[in-house]
């Protein structure tokens, strides 16, 4: 009996040692970050900054993979049937895990079950923007310039169910205008044909229209936000311009398949959330035009699920649907 006493006592400190050492072994070789856009644009520059900041955080490499196509569902799917080990992480968005529960029909994954969400990141406030040689100078302008004008006047969106469509959807029924949607394979072609001249009016995330705003050949009229945007500060939110129900933007946050191990969760989480919290890494944020607002685990999830609701009501009333 006192012999046993003795192992036990050698052994339980040895077990409690082991497994400190195994939760602290995580990662042992590089991570792969799947990122839902092609290179280029807001989400491709925030999982690349992201995955800079986590490789210095966890000693290892993190690798971004970028699989775009299908609203973001080809990434998601990937992420979603990932072995649940840490090492196939997210950029989760407001693509991933909003518009596109709401416009699918039949979604290949559970955007809230199938995966374990560590944190939102940053927001990239939508603004309003119509080529510059048109002649309103305002909203107010803009609308009656509509109104006067209907089915004339196109808007362009990244493609079918993406969220330009739904922020022009959604514009177009608070405003009661009639407006012309036309889809495009991402947002640069449509960008250009704003540009150009060939489409009117644009609803997207500031990042994607800095440079043509900077340029002056596209002109903001109303930010989709609920305060004025620093790098806009002239331009009125919506809900100043008398549409308070007009809000959106693109958000991103980080995500892994379903199941992790406790000590990845716990490990990744607090990682992020010192990310989210270093000043200089908000500043680089603000320099594209997306802000930080960063969301623990559980506030995430209940920010997942309230955009899918909200979506799914916008889906519903103007008959936003993808096969």
């Amino acid at each position: 009996m006192r012999i046993l006493t003795v192992l036990l006592a050698w052994i339980i400190p040895l077990l409690a040692t082991s497994s400190l050492a195994l939760a602290e072994s995580y990662p042992r070789r590089y991570l792969t970050l799947i990122v839902p856009v092609p290179v280029g644009g807001a989400g491709d520059f925030v999982g690349r900054l992201i995955a800079g900041r986590l490789s210095n955080a966890l000693g290892e490499s993190v690798i971004v993979d970028n699989r775009g196509g299908a609203s973001g569902t080809i990434a998601s799917l990937a992420v979603a049937r990932a072995a649940p080990d840490g090492y196939t992480l997210l950029l989760s968005s407001s693509t991933t895990h909003a518009t596109a529960p709401a416009a699918f029909k039949s979604l290949p994954y559970d955007p809230i079950k199938d995966f374990t969400h560590f944190g939102l990141i940053a927001t990239a406030p939508a603004v309003l923007s119509i080529n510059a040689a048109l002649p309103p100078k305002s909203l107010a302008e803009f609308v009656d310039y509509a109104r006067h004008n209907p089915d004339q006047l196109n808007y362009g969106s990244s493609g079918v169910g993406s969220p330009g469509q739904f922020w022009g959807e959604m514009f177009k029924t608070a405003s009661k205008v009639r407006m012309v949607h036309v889809p495009y394979k991402g947002t640069a072609p449509a960008m250009l044909d704003l540009v150009s001249g060939q489409i009117h009016v644009i609803l997207d995330g500031l990042p994607s229209q800095l440079s043509n705003l900077q340029a002056g050949t596209i002109r903001p009229l109303a930010a989709m936000s609920t305060a004025r945007l620093p790098m806009l500060p002239d331009v009125p939110t919506m809900a100043e311009a008398g549409y308070p129900t007009v809000l959106g933007g693109l958000w991103f946050g980080l995500s892994g398949p379903a199941g992790l191990p406790k000590d990845v969760v716990d490990r990744l989480s607090a990682e992020l959330a010192k990310i989210n919290t270093d000043p200089t890494f908000q500043d680089k944020l603000q320099l594209f035009g997306i802000i930080s607002t960063p969301l623990r685990n559980d506030d995430y999830v209940k920010f997942i699920q309230g955009e899918i609701f909200r979506y799914g009501k916008i889906a519903l009333e103007t008959n936003i649907s993808i096969n």
